[in-house]
């Protein structure tokens, strides 16, 4: 029971979770949250510009060396623009003070740009850095008309003066993500030398990143617009502003990334950060989550149903598969929750998960159950019955789902959810043919040690009645020879018929060697010779009646259970009074049983029955012969008496 509690507190408490955060999507609540509480524009300018929303990767200059330079390569550069692209670099180094930021031939020490000398030879090192890999430093500033047969599509902006900028699209194309983009810039003469480093200086700083196609809506009423402020190239109305600057101290910094990281987690909700910064990373984050809760869940549910037996077979079916596929739609639900900040799942909507869930059970589970007994009746052997259930374990959990499984799975492609429901039902299938294997073997081990255990019981049983029977044999001749000493100088003649009657038991106890049952007619007749060595040593004080049915002569009861009880009775009732005693053995059928009762006229029973050997053999044959279904018990009203009811055969 504690185990069901759990788990509908781990069901509950995770839908109040969901619920209480699902009256809006994610997104939603996020959008009317910054708009109530507005966050850091630097740091949101950072997030919709360099981020897509998808992964936590951003490009940047060299993305193999992140303390590597970033290098400038001029092709027919005039003094105009030389002079504008050093006072460019000057800017850039007071803003990223860290950074090396140089021409490519005084960085390399020699006149390398527009010459083969280093491009044929792609492992020749400049400082130590392979050339192959210094190339991705290097932004190409080129100031005349672009090659058409430069590799790749160009963007291309036509100014108002009729100047002209052009560029590659390498960042789009993935094969060149970590080249830099070349540019080419086409100026008239008319242009002014403000207007020239302007266009220069949006130019080469746009190379030094990639903006994403991010809706930037909060920005919009930004007059001075930033240089990253659209994916479009607009660098005629564009200014480098403090958003600008702010962005690429940022991205160029050595721990960019974990500083973006832990702004989005302390102003967004861990899955809008999460999903955000990686969705991949999220995705999988999420499936650890359901695995670690599946196989709690799984512990949860085994240790529940494991050897339980419902008094209706089907049963024993439909509440195990019941719970599996609620808890598939509960993982389903958990894995939207988690990565698509999009979703919202009302209780409506969990309703119908679960009546949807307990719709497939039944057709599940009634199945597997018709199945089961099909083959059970058809005495295959244990590997092919085995087989047959994997196989149609895992049929029948796909025939319900694919013939409505688009429309259970919400927010998913159908084709993308399936694949892990059916690596789901695979495991399944072969988890039950491994428990039906376990318990089929875990029974057999049981079996033969039924049977090993029954052998050493009936072993155990044969040396304890032996034993039981020589302890008899040796107690009796002690108290025998003893009367007998006794009347040894009295009484002759009684001496005489005391030694015979005593010889006849022996004759008896000998014939019956090994043996462990005897009859109601033979036990009578050692008890009736037991009793008259006895009468000779009370003589007149002793008076014994055998009242036995004839029918039951014949019926076989343990050897020497009689006696021990007389005996007692003697012992115990009749050699404690002064006056005439009586003993009375009564033997009849009562019901289906056999009723034994021994009657004296001694002393009540005081405190309970009184010990001794002879008692505890009777306890001990009854035991080793009969288990629990014989019994022995005593009364002193109406008359005091000891009775043993054994099962007639």
């Amino acid at each position: 029971m504690k185990r069901i509690i759990a788990l509908i507190l781990i069901f509950v408490v995770t839908q109040l979770i969901i619920q209480s955060n699902n009256r809006l999507s994610l997104s939603n609540r996020v959008a009317i949250e910054n708009y109530k509480n507005p966050k850091d524009d630097n740091w949101e300018y950072i997030k919709y510009r360099l981020f897509d929303g998808k992964t936590e990767s951003v490009y940047k200059i060299n993305p193999l060396m992140d303390d590597g330079p970033i290098l400038l390569e001029l092709n027919r550069a005039t003094k105009l623009d030389s002079i504008a692209v050093q006072e460019i670099m000057e800017d850039l180094r007071a803003l990223l003070p860290l950074k090396t930021i140089e021409y490519l031939d005084d960085y390399a020490g020699e006149k390398i740009s527009n010459t083969s000398k280093y491009k044929n030879d792609w492992e020749k090192k400049i400082k130590d850095i392979p050339y192959h890999r210094l190339r991705y430093s290097v932004v190409p500033l080129s100031f005349e008309i672009a090659d058409r047969s430069t590799f790749g599509a160009k963007i291309k902006t036509v100014l108002s003066d009729g100047s002209s900028i052009e560029r590659s699209n390498k960042i789009k194309e993935e094969g060149f993500k970590r080249e830099p983009n070349s540019v080419w810039f086409f100026f008239k003469d008319s242009i002014s030398y403000e207007k020239r480093k302007q266009y220069i200086q949006y130019e080469f700083l746009r190379t030094l990143c990639f903006i994403h196609p991010n809706d930037l809506n909060s920005y919009a009423d930004i007059a001075n617009k930033g240089v990253y402020f659209s994916q479009d190239y607009v660098p005629q109305y564009a200014k480098f502003n403090e958003q600008d600057k702010f962005l690429l101290q940022k991205l160029y910094s050595e721990n960019f990334n974990e500083q973006f990281k832990e702004y989005m987690y302390a102003n967004y909700p861990w899955r809008y950060a999460s999903n955000f910064l990686n969705k991949k990373l999220t995705k999988a984050k999420a499936l650890i989550i359901i695995v670690g809760v599946g196989i709690l869940v799984f512990i949860l549910l085994f240790g529940y149903f494991q050897n339980k037996k419902f008094k209706y077979s089907f049963l024993n079916y439909f509440y195990p598969i019941l719970f599996i596929m609620l808890n598939l739609a509960y993982f389903i639900q958990i894995y939207g929750y988690i990565i698509d900040i999009n979703s919202t799942i009302t209780w409506i909507e969990s309703l119908y998960m679960i009546v949807g869930a307990t719709v497939f059970t039944v057709i599940i589970s009634l199945s597997l159950w018709l199945f089961d007994n099909l083959i059970k009746k058809q005495n295959l052997n244990f590997t092919l019955q085995l087989v047959l259930k994997v196989i149609f374990t895992f049929v029948a959990f796909n025939i319900p789902m694919l013939a409505v499984g688009k429309g259970i799975i919400q927010n998913f492609q159908f084709q993308e959810s399936y694949a892990p429901i059916l690596f789901i039902w695979i495991a399944l299938a072969f988890g039950r043919g491994l428990l039906i294997y376990l318990n089929h073997m875990a029974q057999s081990l049981v079996n033969e040690k039924d049977v090993e255990l029954s052998r050493l019981k009936e072993a155990n049983t044969q040396s304890e009645l032996k034993l039981l029977q020589s302890h008899i044999n040796p107690h009796f001749l002690y108290n025998a020879l003893n009367s007998i000493a006794g009347l040894a100088y009295k009484s002759p003649e009684k001496t005489e018929k005391m030694a015979l009657s005593l010889s006849n038991l022996f004759r008896y106890s000998i014939n019956k060697k090994g043996q462990q049952m005897s009859t109601v007619k033979e036990e009578v007749l050692m008890v009736q010779n037991y009793l008259e060595i006895e009468k000779i040593r009370f003589g007149e004080r002793l008076t014994f009646i055998l009242e036995v049915e004839k029918t039951l002569e014949n019926e076989a009861i343990p050897m020497y259970i009689l006696q021990p009880l007389v005996e007692n009775a003697i012992k115990h009732g009749v050699s404690q009074i002064r006056g005439e005693g009586l003993i009375v053995l009564e033997i009849k059928q009562e019901d289906d049983n056999l009723l034994i009762r021994v009657i004296d006229n001694g002393p009540d029973f005081e405190n309970g029955l009184v010990s001794g050997h002879g008692l505890q053999t009777v306890y001990d044959l009854l035991r080793l012969s009969y288990g629990d279904k014989a019994s022995l018990h005593w009364e002193n009203a109406p008359a005091k008496h000891i009775s043993i009811i054994i099962p007639k055969n």
